[in-house]
């Protein structure tokens, strides 16, 4: 049988665009915000695959992993950057689909489970593979020395009964290799965001989800490709590892109807940048942050915010985005803190998971703000 891993380098222009796009689409409701380094150590393009979203598959070999089916999120949980927990009474199971079904090539993917709410759709994806996924893969050294998960990309169309236009955009899949034939992940597409899209022309467009989701809609999903990227061995240089389909997926899909606290906030540090509002959703807070000028007294780059839940326990903000998890989040505090060097804000960083971080941050802090969501 032919090799189904085609080695292909990735175009460093291709490459620089997909970045500048996704940090473009991070910074467009704050321009003026400076980005501070977070712990993960994600480089920049890994960051820019954090911000596209998340993806997963299967094998036969599932059938001696069970009960790992229904249980796919809680498997997958720690890759991602957001949810926890899902309520497992909640997961609408896919139906079966015929052995042949959704086979391209030796790749076949399943989607197993869903999830939604009014906020975001979820789904776990099991990618099969008849050979043995390549050894780069299976030990990616850009995974490991970037500090990411395992991840595939999904070139997807795809379509809502609520919306007029279908959603043309990537997705990212983080998730793992659990055998060499089999990598699980999980996915979601995010009701809360602006999506940058393709129309029926070829031209890029901009996509937005209405404000209320209904309770029940028909989704459809056709994946054209999927790719990720791998160090290469012999270079510093990135590769890609392209599989084409089409796969194609299909369901009737019941949100669960959550609400959301939005707090206004409009605080701002010494150096001007301040959270407008703060949203706490089902399973994560999100953080508007905007600039003020008028209370810039400092460098902006020479202070760093730091969150701390009610409990003082540090919570990593993904630009803005803080998963809740186990955090007490009755209510939470953010604390800017004087960092005149990269070398000063690291050494910050490294006291945050280390015993009981409260007390050294609110020494050290010129500025505190704290938003209450009750309960």
């Amino acid at each position: 049988m032919q090799n189904l891993f085609e080695e292909i380098k990735v175009p460093q222009t291709e490459l620089e665009n997909i970045v500048n796009e996704k940090l473009d689409m991070i910074r467009k409701d704050s321009r003026k915000k400076k980005r501070t380094k977070i712990l993960c150590g994600f480089t920049a393009a890994a960051a820019c695959m954090a911000g596209l979203i998340v993806f997963s598959v299967s094998n036969p070999v599932l059938a001696a992993q069970l009960p790992l089916i229904g249980h796919l999120f809680g498997q997958v949980e720690d890759q991602q950057s957001y949810y926890r927990d899902i309520d497992e009474t909640q997961v609408q199971k896919m139906p079966e689909a015929e052995d042949a079904e959704n086979v391209v090539d030796g790749i076949k993917i399943s989607l197993s489970e869903i999830y939604c709410n009014t906020e975001a759709l979820y789904m776990t994806v099991v990618i099969e593979s008849e050979e043995a996924f390549p050894d780069y893969l299976l030990n990616n050294t850009l995974v490991q020395t970037s500090q990411i998960p395992d991840l595939f990309i999904l070139d997807a169309d795809e379509t809502f009964g609520f919306t007029d236009q279908p959603l043309r955009t990537p997705l990212q899949a983080n998730g793992q290799y659990i055998d060499e034939h089999t990598f699980v992940g999980s996915a979601r597409v995010d009701f809360t965001f602006g999506h940058g899209s393709i129309d029926e022309n070829g031209n890029q467009t901009s996509f937005l989800f209405p404000d209320v989701i209904p309770e029940s809609f028909h989704w459809n999903m056709n994946v054209k490709k999927i790719y990720t990227w791998y160090g290469s061995s012999a270079s510093d240089s990135w590769e890609t590892c392209t599989l084409d389909g089409p796969w194609s997926f299909e369901a009737d899909v019941t949100a669960k109807q959550t609400e959301k606290i939005v707090k206004e906030v409009n605080d701002y540090g010494p150096n001007g940048m301040g959270i407008t509002t703060a949203e706490k959703r089902e399973y994560e807070i999100w953080l508007n942050y905007g600039y003020d000028e008028s209370k810039a007294e400092y460098d902006v780059e020479s202070i760093q915010s730091i969150v701390l839940d009610a409990d003082g326990k540090y919570m990593l903000d993904k630009a803005g985005m803080l998963p809740i998890g186990d955090f007490n989040v009755s209510k939470i505090n953010v604390y800017y803190v004087p960092a005149a060097s990269e070398e000063d804000w690291m050494a910050i960083q490294e006291k945050l998971t280390v015993g009981e971080p409260a007390d050294f941050i609110k020494e050290i802090a010129v500025h505190h703000t704290e938003i209450d969501f009750g309960g």
